[in-house]
């Protein structure tokens, strides 16, 4: 697994949700692709779960921590954990529950 990406930009300003418990910075590469390396706190009271939606198909790699997730039109939750992904449509949206920091990289692929 690659734990650098080489001669990339980083926005500057991140992208938050939920009072900044979840955050990433987009990271832009010379063949105009781009990837979202984000970080996400634990599920608590305040916020049991939390819900994404999406505008083109992403891969969501798993790099550290474990989670629940169901995507739009799965009946229940998928337990992952780092070194896994899963893949969500575009115009869609998923839900993750976890108990502990998720670090993760999204792969935008549309």
């Amino acid at each position: 697994m690659t734990t650098t990406y080489d001669q990339v930009s980083v926005v500057k300003n991140a992208t938050t949700s939920y009072d900044g418990r979840c955050s990433s910075h987009t990271v832009l590469f010379e063949d105009g692709s781009k990837k979202m390396l984000g970080v996400i706190l634990p599920c608590d009271e305040n916020v049991r779960e939390y819900e994404f939606a999406t505008h083109t198909s992403e891969r969501m790699e798993i790099t550290s921590g474990e989670c629940e997730v169901k995507i739009t039109g799965e009946e229940e939750f998928t337990y992952y954990r780092a070194g896994q992904a899963f893949v969500v449509a575009g115009d869609s949206s998923f839900t993750l529950r976890t108990d502990q920091i998720v670090q993760y990289i999204c792969h935008l692929e549309g």
